[in-house]
C-alpha cells in the first residue's frame, strides 16, 4: 500500500507496457478459428441492432401507450423515482468500485496511483449504469405518453450522479449514510407517487406542476448536469482513498452473481442474499413453540414471517405501485403485471420449502413428518396468493376463473419453483460459442417460470375478452 513517505508515480505507461508484453501471440490459425467462433453471435448481434433502429424510431416520435388524458409526467416521474432509489440500494449494497483477489492483492499494494488503476471500472461503472437506466426511461416515458428525450436525458444524468456519489460513499462514512437516506427518500417518494396516482388524492395538481415549460425543463437538466459533473469528480478523486478493505466489501455479492451467472442457478445469489439478511439480525428472540403439532407448525411459520417484516412493507408498495399503474395500463397488461408482481411476493413465503427440497439431511431430520412441514408452508404460499388475488381483482374484473387461476396459479408456480432439485449438469452436452451447456438444463431452470408464463397468457386471455 502506499505510504506517506513513499512517492507515487503514474500507473499508465509501465501498466500499458507489462499489459502489452504479456499477451500471448496468435497465429493466424488461432485468429481465424476465433473468428469463426463469434461469427454467427456477431450477426445475430448485428441483425438485432439494426432491427432495432425502426422501433427506437417509433418510440421517439409516435405516441404511447397510455390513454388521452391519463396523467404520464406523474407516472414517469414516479416510476423513475423507483428505479434510481432501487439502482442507489443496489449499487451501496455491490460495492460499486470492486475487483477480483489477484487485482488488489497484486497491484493495489504497488506505489502508484490507485486513480491510475481504477479509472477504467469507474468509467465503465458509470457508462453501464446510465446505458441501462436510460432504457429503462425511455421504455417508461413511452408508456406514459411523455416526450421521450427529456426523460432520458434527465433519468441518465440523476443515474450517473447516483453511481459516482455511491463510489464517494465507499470512501467516505458521512457520505455512504447520506447516500442510504436519499435511496431510502427517494424509494419513498416513488412509493408516495404511486400512491397519488392510485388514490388520486393531489394527481391533477402534480401532473400538470410536472408538465414545466420548455425553458423550466432546460434549467433543470442544467441544474442535474451541474450536480452529475460534480458527482463524478468527487467520485474521481476519491478513487485515490480506496485500499484493500474498501474493495473487498462487495466481492461477495458480485462472486455470488458471477457463480449464480455461470451455474445459471439463481438461488446461489438468492441464498448469499438471505444469509446476509441473517448475519445483519444479529440474533432473534427465541419463541415457545407449545403443543399441539398443528399450532407449533402455525407459530413456527409465524415466526419465520415475523422476523422477515420487510416482506410485508415490499407487498404494499407493490399494491400501491400496482394501483398506481390502472391509470396507465390497459387490461392485459394489468394482469401480466399483477402476475409477475404476485409471483415475486409470494415466492419468498416459500422459505421452508426451498430449505426441505435443497437440504436431504433437514428433511430426513424431520421423517417422517417433513411433509406437514411442506403443507404448512405451502399453505402460507396459498394464503398470501389470496390476499393479493383479493387486493387485485377489484381492479382487474375477470370474475372466478381469474381469481382462481391467480390464486392457484401463483402457489403452483411459487410451489415449482421452491422444490426444483439440486441442478444436474450430466446428460448430452450441446457446443455453444459460450461453451458447452447440458441438454437438460433449460428444462431444470425453467421448471417454475415456464409455469408463470403460461398462467400469464391465461390472465392476459381472460381479460382482453
Amino acid at each position: 500500500m502506499t505510504r506517506p513517505g513513499l512517492a507515487t508515480v503514474p500507473a499508465r505507461v509501465p501498466l500499458r507496457r507489462l499489459r502489452e508484453g504479456s499477451r500471448p501471440r496468435r497465429t493466424r490459425r488461432g485468429l481465424l478459428a476465433d473468428v469463426v467462433t463469434w461469427a454467427a453471435p456477431a450477426g445475430v448481434g448485428v441483425a438485432l441492432a439494426i432491427g432495432a433502429v425502426g422501433p427506437l424510431i417509433r418510440l421517439l416520435t409516435q405516441a404511447g401507450w397510455a390513454p388521452p388524458g391519463a396523467p404520464g409526467h406523474l407516472f414517469v416521474v414516479a416510476a423513475l423515482l423507483l428505479v434510481l432509489g432501487g439502482l442507489a440500494q443496489l449499487l451501496r449494497s455491490a460495492g460499486p468500485v470492486t475487483a477480483s483477489s489477484a487485482f488488489w492483492f497484486w497491484l493495489l499494494s504497488a506505489p502508484v496511483r490507485r486513480r491510475d488503476l481504477l479509472r477504467r471500472r469507474y468509467f465503465a461503472l458509470l457508462a453501464v449504469t446510465a446505458v441501462l437506466v436510460c432504457a429503462v426511461a425511455g421504455l417508461v416515458a413511452h408508456t406514459g405518453s411523455v416526450p421521450v428525450l427529456p426523460a432520458v436525458a434527465a433519468a441518465a444524468l440523476a443515474a450517473v450522479a447516483l453511481a459516482a456519489g455511491t463510489v464517494c460513499g465507499q470512501v467516505w462514512e458521512m457520505a455512504d449514510h447520506a447516500g442510504h437516506v436519499a435511496g431510502q427518500a427517494i424509494r419513498a417518494a416513488g412509493v408516495l407517487a404511486f400512491g397519488s396516482l392510485a388514490t388520486g388524492v393531489g394527481r391533477a395538481d402534480l401532473n400538470s406542476a410536472l408538465r414545466a415549460p420548455p425553458g423550466v425543463a432546460v434549467i433543470a437538466l442544467e441544474a442535474l448536469a451541474v450536480t452529475a459533473v460534480a458527482c463524478c469528480a468527487a467520485g474521481y478523486r476519491a478513487l485515490d482513498r480506496i485500499d484493500v478493505s474498501v474493495l473487498r466489501r462487495g466481492q461477495g455479492l458480485w462472486t455470488a452473481g458471477h457463480v449464480a451467472v455461470a451455474s445459471m442457478d439463481v438461488f446461489m445469489l438468492t441464498e448469499f442474499l438471505a444469509d446476509q439478511r441473517a448475519r445483519q439480525a444479529g440474533r432473534v428472540r427465541p419463541m415457545r413453540m407449545g403443543a399441539p403439532f398443528a399450532a407449533v407448525l402455525a407459530r413456527s411459520e409465524w415466526a419465520r414471517l415475523r422476523r422477515r417484516p420487510y416482506l410485508a412493507v415490499r407487498a404494499a408498495a407493490a399494491a400501491a405501485v400496482w394501483w398506481g399503474c390502472r391509470p396507465m395500463l390497459h387490461g392485459p397488461a394489468l394482469a401480466a403485471v399483477a402476475v409477475i408482481a404476485g409471483y415475486c411476493l409470494v415466492l419468498p413465503m416459500a422459505g421452508t420449502l426451498r430449505q426441505l427440497a435443497a437440504n436431504p439431511g433437514l428433511r430426513a431430520q424431520f421423517t417422517p413428518r417433513d411433509r406437514w412441514l411442506s403443507l404448512t408452508s405451502l399453505a402460507v404460499c396459498l394464503l398470501a396468493s389470496a390476499v393479493w388475488t383479493a387486493v387485485v381483482m377489484p381492479g382487474l374484473g375477470g370474475g372466478t376463473a381469474l381469481a382462481s387461476l391467480l390464486t392457484a396459479g401463483l402457489t403452483a408456480a411459487a410451489y415449482r419453483t421452491a422444490t426444483r432439485p439440486p441442478l444436474d449438469y450430466t446428460g448430452p452436452l450441446v457446443p455453444t460459442p459460450f461453451g458447452d451447456y447440458p441438454l437438460d438444463l433449460w428444462r431444470q431452470v425453467f421448471r417454475g417460470p415456464l409455469l408463470l408464463a403460461v398462467i400469464t397468457a391465461g390472465a392476459i386471455a381472460i381479460t382482453a375478452r
